[in-house]
């Protein structure tokens, strides 16, 4: 959920919520910008925001921590947001979207993903910096002290890629899969340095896939049935390897850095077994991830069932509390039977959490306050709440 969505009549909306069975939510309290079309607070507004954080700041905090990289205040929404949610009975866990913060980049360029051809992402700063590291230390040890939190999740945490939903990206080549990829990999100083750690010729990683690229520019090729075989084509296994081992390592360290900041509360990363992903999910080693955040979240906000289990099964086999998080938009859940599907394929998992209040139809709600228990149904799995419903 995002706070806007309880600007108005915000107890009234914390009650249905309740009613629906739902026990919590994760609630933004730092949020990239948006413009969302409201489905159930005020249904058919258009809401515009920026990004930054949306509860108050403690004095001295990040500024003091990380030089430059201080998240515009939005306001103190959560703050008020929070309270009428723990008054109808709900938990709430902080939201923090972290390294998606394109007010951080601009003003701190050097900061930023830096592609294999030179040029700097706007929207994505780089989690092998150590700046951007102590950022996410505080804005974490921040979260953690708002009144009323119960728990932190954390996205956005790691690498993030080329593809960004803004600006009016526009291209006409054909990109494959590994293409996409290709166009996420950062070479900054601070990966450089990472990479030569591990082994690897940065120089050589560089011209590889600048090559890669410019050839798919030239002649489109078709993508190969798995991205791995196309990137093994474009580095060699050992290569490649090492850039993998690399970034899930540098994403490792960023989480673990940042939810040490908050050791009184349960954290949860948003991960996948991908290594490939770069959509916002921290992704690499789940185990390490596991360790370091104590919690995994893992979702499929597009609507893949299949994606969705396969992350499950990898994320069980950690032994970490997961969560499992689904779409309710209209565009990915059609039906109530879906949602069913949904469950059945989240058993076992410690909750459940529904993206997103405010972007997904109304009726929805209904459906949460039918979906069975544990202590009703053996095989169903136990629900834990809405991201909005989340």
């Amino acid at each position: 959920m995002h706070p806007l969505s309880l600007r108005d009549k915000a107890p009234e909306q914390a009650e249905t919520l309740a009613a629906c069975g739902v026990d919590g939510v994760r609630l933004a309290y730092a949020y990239h910008g948006g413009r969302w079309l409201l489905s159930t607070s005020e249904p058919g507004n258009v809401a515009d925001f920026g990004a930054g954080r949306w509860f108050a700041s403690p004095a001295g905090g990040q500024a003091e921590a990380a030089p430059g990289l201080v998240l515009p205040s939005q306001g103190d929404l959560a703050t008020s947001a929070c309270a009428a949610l723990t008054a109808a009975g709900l938990g709430v866990t902080a939201w923090l979207v972290g390294l998606h913060q394109s007010p951080l980049v601009r003003h701190r360029p050097d900061l930023a993903l830096l592609n294999v051809f030179g040029h700097r992402y706007e929207h994505a700063l780089c989690p092998a910096q150590p700046d951007v590291v102590r950022y996410a230390r505080h804005l974490v040890a921040d979260a953690a002290a708002q009144q009323g939190v119960s728990g932190l999740e954390l996205e956005a945490f790691g690498y993030l890629g080329w593809a960004h939903q803004s600006a009016h990206d526009k291209f006409g080549v054909a990109l494959r899969p590994v293409d996409r990829w290709l166009l996420s990999l950062c070479v900054c100083e601070a990966c450089a340095r990472r990479y030569r750690d591990a082994g690897a010729d940065v120089d050589e990683l560089r011209d590889k896939a600048r090559n890669a690229l410019r050839e798919q520019f030239r002649s489109a090729k078709p993508p190969a049935e798995h991205l791995a075989d196309d990137a093994r084509g474009v580095f060699g296994s050992e290569l490649l390897t090492l850039i993998l081992r690399t970034r899930s390592a540098v994403t490792s360290d960023l989480v673990e850095a940042a939810a040490d900041a908050a050791p009184h509360l349960p954290v949860s990363v948003r991960a996948t077994c991908d290594p490939y992903a770069c959509d916002g999910k921290s992704s690499g080693d789940l185990p390490a991830l596991a360790r370091a955040a104590g919690g995994l979240t893992v979702t499929n906000l597009a609507g893949s069932l299949e994606g969705l289990e396969s992350d499950l099964a990898a994320a069980a086999r950690t032994g970490a509390r997961v969560t499992a998080g689904w779409s309710l938009s209209a565009a990915h859940t059609a039906t109530e039977a879906q949602l069913a599907q949904v469950a059945r394929a989240a058993r076992g998992c410690a909750a459940v959490a529904f993206y997103a209040y405010d972007l997904a139809p109304s009726e929805r709600l209904s459906w949460l306050s039918r979906l069975p228990r544990t202590d009703e149904q053996d095989e169903a799995p136990y629900f834990h709440g809405t991201e909005a419903a989340q």
